[in-house]
């Protein structure tokens, strides 16, 4: 039913380009020509259905609620455009279990309350284009239980957060503070920028218990203030980044000193530099095919469900529009090809 509903909301976005329509769902749908409207009407629960294009938001988010849009990669949206949130946005401690899917934030995304952690989160196929923010206070490690999945992101920081799973993820920045946290199959693109820690950033800082397997490190730089961790079946561009003999840190089947440049298929500025028209599959004869832990590639194209291309909503989305500029008995055609990933 959920996907009957987000298709009438398709073809409903189509109809009208100049006029974005957000649909609220739960049992009962309601369409709203305002984004912060829509987020105010909605309940505990409700699904928020964004179209194309870019929006602000200044209502406050403080409910549970499962936010869908049409994606953001451009091949995968040329016909509705792709979905943005273009304002810095913050969810409260009582957003708890709340999903995100097919958006790109163009700003900082924040979770939680100094005194209310926001728990249980998913995000899939999104974009951050600037920081992460898994909680507002850095005091305690606790267990915040976020999932984020196949998203391609500028920074991400856990604010000390514990029990969260970062995979299949293009993260062109850093990876910051996090304890008893997973990370695997991702892609680590920092390349040699100036940033908060000098010309030379690490991408891993401030560190403690965590697991970081099938990674690939394109970088050369080592970690800050990282303790107690296994790093496992990841490449490197560089060496290891840490003492296996003198440091806390630990792991094995690592492959050192690919080099930047032999890594990934096409690259079109830098490796940091995040652009769709970037080819993130391996390179023939990289030595990170078929070495993970599972036989697959390392980095986002390996495990059993690799990242999809054009990281589309697992929701309809529409593929092709053609209408008609002229109407045959007095019928105008219509065709619009609408599409969905299996998973």
């Amino acid at each position: 039913m959920k996907k009957l509903i987000f298709l009438s909301f398709v073809l409903l976005s189509t109809a009208s380009f100049a006029q974005p329509h957000f649909v609220v769902q739960n049992g009962t749908t309601k369409v709203f020509n305002d984004i912060n409207k829509a987020i105010t009407e909605a309940g505990a629960g409700d699904t928020l259905y964004v179209p194309g294009g870019g929006f602000s938001i200044s209502a406050t988010v403080d409910k549970t609620m499962h936010w869908i849009g049409v994606g953001h990669y451009p091949d995968s949206t040329s016909v509705t455009g792709p979905c943005k949130i273009v304002s810095a946005i913050s969810f409260t401690g009582n957003c708890d279990n709340s999903t995100f899917e097919g958006i790109d934030f163009t700003s900082n995304f924040s979770m939680g309350s100094a005194d209310n952690e926001l728990e249980n989160m998913i995000m899939k196929r999104c974009r951050v284009r600037g920081t992460l923010y898994l909680r507002t206070s850095t005091d305690g490690n606790p267990n915040i239980n976020a999932q984020i999945s196949e998203c391609v992101i500028y920074n991400i920081d856990g604010q000390n957060a514990s029990n969260c799973l970062v995979e299949k993820c293009i993260i062109n920045y850093m990876v910051n503070n996090f304890h008893q946290s997973l990370f695997k199959f991702n892609n680590m693109n920092l390349n040699n920028p100036t940033g908060w820690y000098g010309s030379n950033s690490n991408t891993v800082n401030g560190c403690y218990n965590c697991q970081f397997r099938n990674n690939i490190f394109s970088y050369e730089y080592d970690l800050s203030g990282v303790g107690s961790c296994e790093f496992s079946y990841n490449l490197y561009a560089g060496g290891l980044p840490f003492d296996p003999v003198n440091s806390t840190n630990s792991g094995t089947n690592n492959i050192i000193n690919v080099g930047a440049g032999n890594i990934y298929t096409t690259i079109t500025t830098t490796i940091n530099d995040f652009q769709y028209a970037d080819n993130y599959h391996l390179k023939a004869g990289c030595l990170g095919i078929g070495t993970a832990d599972d036989a697959t590639d390392m980095g986002i194209y390996g495990s059993t469900f690799p990242y999809k291309e054009g990281a589309v909503p697992s929701y309809p989305h529409i593929q092709a529009a053609k209408v008609n500029t002229m109407a045959v008995d007095g019928k105008l055609g219509v065709k619009i090809t609408v599409a969905a990933q299996k998973r």
